[in-house]
């Protein structure tokens, strides 16, 4: 414990370079924490949809390799479907994009646009009112309050332009842009073929992008998703809602070269953390040689060199990952204001990056060790 105490004294010996090493740190800090918060914001976006679908098992076409893709199958697998055993109701989905008009000035903008039945919607929408029944009435629409702001200043009763068809808003609902779409609306089926009337209609009307199936209670998933697809034609996979929201935020990270950027960035700020911690104690151990040949001198051992720097490293670490913290709150606000995409900071990221940080004092530590080590008192007195 004395050791700790010896790295602690001599890091305050000199307040004002203290003061600059942590905000030092606190850069390398904000980087990292700004790279996962841009890598989780991108797989917390784009799996949102899947997070507000009231479903046990999801349908969908076979080759639909995200929720954002146009592959879509026959409503007549969903309703083969519901006389499966184990499977209690469902519902199904439409989902395609199109363009918004801006009601204020007219610029256009792509949003995806929700086709539901309003009296088996198969969503559960945060923010929205209790009742999707508004939805009947032909041209009326429930509107993403979290869309992004190019989309125009749009509240109940806003009528704009979408796709084929002149639209009112009836209701709000909050789900948030993401690196795809601008916003979501959410219409009724004979809306929605409005929307899209320039499409073939016997089509458009027999082709969905998924179909939600709820199971009858104890109802194991895993056996009735292999039912499910021993009974029926192979055009289409089964998965649970959780495993849907999974395979989205996998897809973002092997697929997107977006999702490549931010993981790799996040690994660099990691090293650019290491060089400047590392430079920090080389200047710190610099300033201090005297005082570490002394102990050298007077018989301490190398593990307890070892002990003091290391403690000088994560000291550090801690004392730079407060500020840095606090900067990224701000940060987080400000692009989530500017953006529309959730910066969420969990107490488990806040871990992860404290984890890191803490591995950053130690590689640095274990980089400038071999200073100390190599020390011989005999050159110094």
């Amino acid at each position: 414990m004395h050791l700790v105490v010896t790295a602690w004294r001599m890091l305050v010996h000199n307040r004002p370079r203290l003061l600059l090493s942590c905000l030092s740190i606190a850069f390398a800090v904000v980087i990292m924490f700004m790279q996962m918060g841009f890598f989780n914001g991108l797989n917390d976006s784009q799996a949102n949809l899947a997070r507000i679908l009231d479903a046990d098992l999801v349908m969908s076409h076979r080759d639909k390799d995200n929720l954002k893709s146009t592959e879509e199958f026959s409503r007549k697998r969903w309703r083969q479907a519901l006389a499966v055993p184990g499977v209690e109701s469902g519902s199904y989905l439409y989902a395609s994009a199109s363009y918004w008009w801006n009601p204020q000035d007219g610029s256009r903008n792509r949003l995806l646009v929700l086709g539901i039945d309003p009296d088996n919607p198969g969503l559960r929408l945060p923010g929205a009112a209790v009742s999707l029944q508004p939805l009947k009435q032909p041209g009326t629409i429930f509107y993403d309050r979290r869309s992004r702001k190019e989309l125009g200043n749009v509240d109940v009763g806003t009528e704009a332009t979408l796709g084929q068809a002149r639209v009112r808003v009836a209701g709000l609902f909050d789900l948030g842009a993401n690196f795809s779409y601008e916003g979501h609306v959410i219409a009724g089926t004979e809306t929605f073929f409005r929307i899209f009337s320039q499409r073939d209609p016997q089509r458009l009307a027999d082709r969905i992008s998924l179909g939600l199936l709820r199971l009858q209670p104890g109802a194991d998933a895993g056996k009735v998703s292999r039912q499910l697809l021993d009974a029926l034609p192979g055009d289409f996979t089964v998965m649970t809602r959780a495993q849907l929201e999974a395979r989205e935020k996998a897809y973002t990270t092997r697929a997107t070269p977006v999702g490549i950027i931010f993981g790799l960035g996040l690994v660099v700020a990691l090293v650019i953390g290491i060089i400047i911690c590392h430079q920090l104690l080389f200047n710190e151990i610099q300033d201090h040689l005297r005082q570490f040949a002394t102990l050298k001198a007077i018989g301490y051992q190398a593990r307890h060199l070892y002990l003091i720097v290391t403690s000088e490293a994560l000291l550090l670490s801690v004392l730079g990952f407060l500020p840095g913290l606090a900067a990224t709150f701000a940060l987080y606000r400000a692009i989530e204001q500017l953006s529309e995409i959730v910066m969420h900071l969990s107490p488990g990221r806040i871990l992860f990056i404290l984890f890191l940080t803490l591995l950053m004092g130690a590689a640095s530590a274990a980089l400038a060790l071999k200073q100390v080590i190599r020390l011989d008192p005999a050159d110094l007195f």
